[in-house]
């Protein structure tokens, strides 16, 4: 899917709904033809989502990492799960959030079927994941690694407030930051 013209002019980039695979190769694209279009002018990422596929999200995570645009990110709405790691990846100074949007981590899901020693594969890579997840939380957040374990060992619920709070953002957006935005 082709970054729509409206997209090319404002440079924004929106995840809504369940993040999958799908969805990752659409962003993929959609970021790639901005950074290739103009890689000085800033895109904004618009982040509602439940989250979804971890791997999809670490996919979408590296290509804004390694996009050459500044990046900013604006949490709306509801940022779950995998998406909280798309929200705090903008550049320091630009993540935002809209102040009655909330904010929900916890701890990596998955699933396994098989023999034994599938199982326990497949164990291990969660576990591995898992810590890739909070690494990379402690990276882009003011906490540390045994906090945020302790912090996604259930679902944590967060205002945006306690978004800022916590690091994961930088501004809750109001009508005097609106210029931030541009």
């Amino acid at each position: 899917m082709a970054v729509s013209q409206f997209n090319e002019h404002t440079r924004r980039i929106i995840v809504s709904g369940m993040i999958r695979e799908e969805s990752a190769a659409v962003f993929l694209e959609q970021i790639s033809a901005l950074e290739f279009l103009d890689v000085i002018k800033p895109i904004t990422v618009y982040i509602d989502t439940y989250g979804g596929s971890i791997d999809a999200a670490l996919s979408m995570y590296d290509a804004m990492l390694v996009c050459a645009c500044p990046i900013k990110t604006i949490g709306i709405g509801k940022i779950m799960s995998a998406g909280v790691l798309l929200l705090a990846a903008g550049d320091k100074g630009q993540r935002f959030i809209s102040p009655n949007a909330r904010v929900m981590m916890h701890q990596v899901s998955g699933g396994a079927q098989g023999t034994v020693k599938d199982i326990d594969i497949v164990e291990k890579e969660m576990v591995r994941i898992q810590d890739l997840f909070a690494d990379l939380l402690v990276k882009h957040t003011n906490k540390n690694k045994k906090q945020i374990f302790q912090d996604i060992a259930s679902d944590k619920y967060m205002s945006a407030q306690e978004s800022l709070n916590y690091g994961m953002v930088d501004f809750v957006m109001t009508s005097k930051n609106k210029k931030k935005l541009k």
